[in-house]
């Protein structure tokens, strides 16, 4: 009993072992776990921890990164500062050779006004820049007696042919009278007594040619018409004269402002046109943007805004939300705007504007693909910058001018006012393709038999020789820079062919401090040498230019590239040296329709006005380098425009 007591005493001990055993196992486990859950979120703590702390590092090197850069820039433009003003001190005490323009006693060069970059170039873009300085805001649109004179733009650019003796100064009155005859016996031989005098052609403020009248008598008693082309508003076109009655202008149904100088239209004029005006013309004026004001104008339907300055600014120049609230538009005409030119511009405002527009363009980019003898399309030009063009050829001699000019050049020179087919010259519908083709054949038909020179008069102009000691000291500087083996290739002008091309300006264009400023002054100092020895050179030809003229082109091999310098605001001169032959490599320059002087710049000094298309006469580069250095001015007051060269040329 007793041993079977203790063994039932022992299963009992052991049932109960076995019974406790899973309890305490689970419990130990539950206690594992908790354990393993507090040591799992205590490593996702730290490795918060550590990104937080990773994350504090990487923006404490962001800032740094950020204060280093600041604090370079910060140091880059101090130390362009210093350099700057230190050149400005030395130009001050006479140890630097500058262009002798005042400075005063702040550093600011006397052409320079509140920091801005002086252009007065003369041209359309400038005149406008300066009458908007000079504009008040109070002021209405006035009728300005300078704009109003149709004369007034031949002082900015010539005609395409050449200048008129009415408008010549004294000092160059024989070179014209030489000029002109010569262009007179050419243009007699070439089609008759009919041609003894140049065609009078018509011009508006713009210098373009001038149809408005003709436009006025065909609406003559169109009482829904309301022109005011060409008379002489600038400014922000605000209110109607008063000559017109209130009455009449919910009338009006087509609205001519076109040939103008205006940049703005108020809400308040165009008010009384909002139900009615369903043609606006505003072309040939001084538009950067088409005006806001637009918008009020429920039933327009046509929006002509061609030969203004529009900038290529879907958003803001071109107002696309305004043209959006037109229901009723379906012609916008910005077609010879120089910087709307890019088919990508043309494809954005016809995806906006939709079908119902016709949106009318001139596409210059990407240039059409065409051959020297075919141009049929508004658009053609020989080659996409003077460089790809063949300087021998007429057509690569003619294609610097606007086409403007050419239409000018085809009535005044060659009498051909177009015909039923052609409409008129004038007409904007015809292309330049078609005016270039007609003017190529109207010269193909004077040349006949004589090919050479393309059928024009060639004249000689010598040029002004420089002191032998000068030039070899000049030469020697150029030949150091250019065959230098750090040299490289330096082309700062692309669009002329030239082995290598370097500008070297004076600081004075910019304003004092400027990044501009810093940069030509540290350019300047690099090539100082070459800087002091131009002006000596010029110095010793002509001391009044030298300290007129605020830049100096340095090249190496350059050739042909037919262009018309358009920043330049008067002459410029050129000299060029090398072991190049004699006799060739001068300046050609277009002096009229079938006059061309040849300026002999080799070892001289020839002055030229680079506002007429001039290009580098052919040589053999295989001969011999041709080094040149070419001086000129791109600010202060533009010179009237003169003759293309400045002594009278001889025809042997």
């Amino acid at each position: 009993c007793s041993i079977y007591f203790n063994a039932a005493q022992g299963r009992e001990q052991r049932q109960a072992i076995f019974e406790s055993t899973p309890r305490a196992m689970s419990v130990a486990f539950s206690s594992f776990s908790g354990k393993n859950t507090a040591a799992t979120s205590a490593r996702e703590s730290a490795s918060a921890t550590l990104d937080s702390f990773a994350d504090t590092q990487n923006n404490l090197q962001v800032s740094r990164r950020a204060a280093k850069k600041a604090r370079r820039k910060q140091e880059k433009a101090e130390k362009k500062r210093l350099v700057l003003e230190a050149y400005l001190a030395d130009v001050a005490k006479g140890s630097v050779a500058d262009d002798e323009q005042d400075v005063n006693a702040s550093g600011i060069c006397s052409d320079c006004r509140q920091g801005e970059v002086l252009a007065d170039t003369g041209g359309k873009a400038a005149r406008a820049r300066m009458a908007r300085r000079n504009w008040d805001a109070d002021k209405q649109s006035v009728i300005d007696a300078d704009a109003s004179n149709a004369n007034g733009w031949k002082r900015h650019r010539p005609q395409g042919g050449a200048p008129l003796i009415s408008h010549t100064l004294p000092q160059h009155m024989a070179i014209v009278k030489f000029l002109e005859g010569k262009e007179h016996e050419m243009r007699v031989k070439g089609r008759g007594q009919e041609m003894n005098e140049r065609k009078v052609v018509t011009v508006d403020c713009h210098g373009s040619m001038d149809s408005s009248q003709r436009r006025r008598d065909e609406n003559e008693g169109n009482g829904h018409l309301c022109s005011m082309s060409s008379t002489g508003l600038r400014g922000v076109f605000s209110v109607f004269p008063d000559t017109l009655p209130s009455t009449y202008l919910p009338s009006i149904i087509e609205l001519d402002l076109s040939r103008n100088e205006l940049w703005e239209l108020s809400a308040s004029a165009l008010k009384p046109l909002s139900q009615t005006l369903q043609i606006m013309d505003i072309s040939r004026n001084w538009f950067e943007s088409l005006p806001a004001s637009i918008s009020i104008l429920g039933v327009l339907r046509e929006l002509r805004a061609s030969h203004n300055m529009i900038k290529p600014n879907t958003t803001a120049s071109l107002n696309v939300d305004a043209l959006k609230r037109m229901p009723q538009l379906k012609v916008l005409d910005i077609r010879f705007n120089q910087r709307c030119g890019k088919r990508s511009l043309l494809e954005a405002l016809e995806s906006e504007l939709g079908e119902k527009v016709d949106v009318k363009m001139t596409v210059t980019y990407p240039p059409p693909s065409i051959d020297d003898t075919n141009t049929t399309d508004c658009n053609d030009r020989v080659g996409v910058s003077p460089a790809e063009r063949d300087a021998t050829l007429l057509r690569s001699q003619i294609e610097p001018w606007p086409t403007m000019a050419l239409r000018r050049r085809l009535v005044a020179d060659f009498g051909d006012e177009g015909n039923a087919d052609q409409k008129c010259w004038a007409n904007p519908d015809v292309t330049r393709g078609q005016v270039m083709n007609r003017l190529l054949c109207l010269y193909g038909e004077e040349a006949k038999e004589e090919t050479a020179n393309n059928g024009r008069a060639l004249v000689h102009v010598s040029g002004v020789p420089v002191d032998t000691a000068i030039r070899h000291r000049v030469l020697s500087a150029l030949k150091e820079l250019w065959n230098a083996p750090s040299s490289g290739m330096n082309r700062e002008r692309p669009s002329i062919r030239a082995q290598n091309y370097m500008i070297l300006c004076s600081p004075s264009m910019f304003a004092v401090g400027s990044t501009k400023a810093a940069k030509a002054a540290h350019k300047l100092k690099k090539h100082q040498v070459i800087w002091d020895l131009a002006r000596e050179a010029m110095k010793s030809v002509d001391s009044a230019y030298a300290s007129l003229y605020t830049a100096v082109a340095v090249t190496h091999n350059f050739v042909g590239s037919p262009h018309i310098d358009k920043q330049n605001i008067g002459p410029f001169y050129g000299m060029a040296l090398g072991d190049f032959e004699e006799g060739t490599g001068g300046i050609m320059v277009e002096c009229s329709a079938r006059v061309v002087a040849v300026v002999n710049t080799k070892n001289r000094l020839g002055k030229v006005d680079g506002r007429y298309p001039h290009w580098v006469a052919p040589y053999d580069a295989s001969k011999g380098e041709r080094y040149s250095l070419i001086y000129y001015r791109t600010t202060g007051e533009p010179e009237p425009i003169g003759p293309a060269v400045f002594e009278v040329p001889t025809c042997a």
